[in-house]
């Protein structure tokens, strides 16, 4: 992992343009913040008015993208990754389940998602290993990676007893576990994984410090949750991702933190409601 550079030089300057300040760029945080905390809550008990404030963000992120991108693309690239939270959110409000089996919607919320990241590593040009597409290389690494997944497991317990969801309408045989186990991994594990400590945290350690950087994006990740209107599950969520950062940021790789993610939800989702 290289050290995430100074502000002053991960920001460059453009005679006649305003340098991007510690000031703005916290402003900017938290008006993000603010924006996307809103519209969680506001989608509890009016949807339609939840999608608009998520589709007003997208809009004024990339607006702002633009107008930076000729003067300071890592400013631009920061502002893009950050559009990929609350275009998930739009596209899983936006989408009927009603239509569809509930694991399939996984799979249809998650396609979409997938081409904007890699569209995203395609305007910046990325090697997948710089979000976090390579395996540990270290002994160390791999045991940290190890850990992180099993914590997986009193994490997704603890979920359940917050959230209490219903279980999913599905037959426990072996190969209907296998096929939804992997969609959980892949669709939702993966996916928010490649979005949060891949893209967002990528393009986050250049605009700021490691440790800063990954407080927003804990937070980001905390105030997705919003919507379940538990301030626990907000805890919880901000824990782990917290934590699943710092793995990232160790170890280099999204693996480990993905296959985490994705025993969560399998616990969330499968085991426990069949256990408790």
């Amino acid at each position: 992992m290289h050290p995430s550079p100074p502000l002053s030089k991960s920001v460059p300057r453009s005679k006649g343009r305003r340098a991007l300040t510690r000031s703005n760029l916290s402003a900017i945080c938290v008006a993000y913040l603010v924006l996307v905390t809103s519209a969680e809550v506001v989608t509890v008990f009016k949807p339609k008015l939840g999608i608009a404030v998520h589709i007003c963000t997208l809009f004024i992120l990339l607006i702002y993208a633009a107008q930076e991108y000729e003067y300071s693309r890592v400013l631009a690239y920061f502002l893009i990754s950050l559009t990929l939270a609350p275009l998930i959110r739009m596209l899983s409000l936006s989408t009927p389940i009603l239509q569809f089996s509930r694991i399939f919607w996984f799979i249809i919320i998650s396609i979409p998602i997938f081409i904007a990241v890699f569209t995203c590593m395609w305007l910046q040009e990325l090697h997948p290993a710089r979000i976090g597409l390579r395996a540990s290389a270290s002994y160390y690494h791999l045991t940290l990676e190890t850990g992180v997944i099993l914590l997986g497991i009193p994490f997704g317990i603890l979920e359940y007893q917050i959230l209490r969801p219903s279980p999913l309408p599905l037959r426990l045989t072996i190969p209907n576990i296998i096929v939804v186990a992997l969609i959980f991994i892949i669709c939702t594990g993966f996916l928010e994984e490649i979005v949060f400590r891949g893209l967002i945290q990528f393009n986050t350690m250049r605009v700021m410090s490691k440790w800063h950087g990954i407080l927003f994006i804990s937070l980001i990740f905390g105030v997705m949750h919003a919507g379940n209107l538990s301030p626990l599950d907000c805890l919880l969520a901000f824990s782990a991702g917290f934590i699943f950062s710092c793995v990232r940021e160790k170890t280099g790789s999204l693996y480990g933190i993905t296959l985490s993610h994705g025993l969560i939800n399998i616990i969330l989702f499968m085991v426990a409601p069949a256990c408790f």
